[in-house]
């Protein structure tokens, strides 16, 4: 009996420690991804107040920060021309409301909901396959 109480003891201790270092990972677990999260607010609050003042720069402040801001600059049109080559590739638009990349063939912006104009979507080569659809469909309605 003394080996089975032993054994018995020592299972009983092991689970004890297995419990403790399980809390302590959740607990590290729980706190790292608090501080993750509020190290990703600060940094969007620092991103917030970055883009005001690059919006509303004055003089002043323009010619302090002239490196940042070209830099700036020429990201958000380099951003702007690989946009535009990924919308001639996957045969998206841009929303004429809030410039949000929609399907050529969205009635309304899935980002802002305005109801995008017929002449947005420039309507250039529309499979075949398309239209036999849409006819199959009209003609299953009449029946």
């Amino acid at each position: 009996m003394t080996f089975l109480d032993e054994v018995k003891k020592s299972l009983a201790s092991t689970g004890k420690q297995v419990a403790k270092k399980t809390k302590e990972l959740t607990d590290t677990v729980q706190l790292k991804s608090q501080i993750a999260s509020e190290k990703e607010t600060v940094t969007k609050s620092y991103a917030a107040i970055g883009k005001q003042l690059f919006e509303s720069a004055s003089e002043e402040e323009k010619e302090r920060f002239e490196a940042e801001f070209d830099s700036i600059r020429k990201s958000m049109e380099k951003i702007r021309e690989l946009e535009e080559k990924l919308s001639e590739v996957d045969g998206s638009i841009f929303c004429p409301e809030c410039g949000a990349r929609i399907t050529k063939t969205s009635i309304f912006c899935s980002h802002c909901g305005k109801k995008v104009e017929k002449c947005q979507t420039e309507v250039t080569a529309i499979p075949d396959a398309l239209f036999e659809e849409e006819e199959t469909a009209t003609v299953s309605e009449e029946e």
